[in-house]
């Protein structure tokens, strides 16, 4: 198999006996952290992530709306650049499984939001819905192309958490 557009299939092929083998292997947690900043001069927070290789640091602004200055993505750029990377990465995963080569490719993703409810104003859900739209250069058919993306909507960790219930735990404890 080898790698096919910058996915290394031999591996995702061994993690997945691995996994098969021993289904507590495929449990992981990815972490991140946020430092809020209270002085105005600045951005609001900044989060961080460690991954295998090193660690990535941003800075995020509230929006004007939601009491920031708009200085920096806020939080919800980032979990739509989240759901967008996952969805994508699971469907060229899918696409480059089935031999499907790539020239190029490139994704949107948008959140349609309600901030009703964050206002404290309605019941309404905040995210309406979620929308990913995938232009791949390719000599792939129609039809190979969807079931790539079915296999996407299938797999893919973000589509997951969006389509049902997750436990959210959240514990607030002053410093000390």
């Amino acid at each position: 198999m080898a790698v096919v557009n910058n996915v290394d299939l031999d591996a995702i092929a061994r993690e997945a006996e691995a996994v098969a083998g021993d289904p507590a292997r495929g449990r992981r947690v990815n972490r991140g952290e946020l430092e809020w900043h209270p002085d105005p001069s600045g951005p609001q927070m900044t989060v961080s992530a460690k991954f295998e290789n090193g660690e990535l640091k941003l800075e995020l602004d509230s929006p004007t709306f939601m009491g920031g200055k708009g200085s920096r993505p806020g939080p919800l750029h980032l979990c739509v650049l989240g759901l967008l990377s996952c969805f994508t990465a699971t469907f060229v995963t899918a696409a480059s499984s089935r031999g499907i080569q790539l020239r190029g490719l490139r994704a949107t993703g948008e959140c349609q939001l309600d901030f009703g409810r964050v206002f404290g104003v309605s019941e309404a859900p905040a995210v309406q819905g979620v929308t990913f739209s995938i232009e791949a250069d390719t000599d792939a058919s129609p039809e190979e192309l969807e079931a790539a993306r079915q296999e996407a909507l299938a797999r893919c960790p973000a589509v997951f958490a969006l389509s049902n219930p997750i436990p959210v735990t959240a514990e607030v404890r002053r410093a000390s």
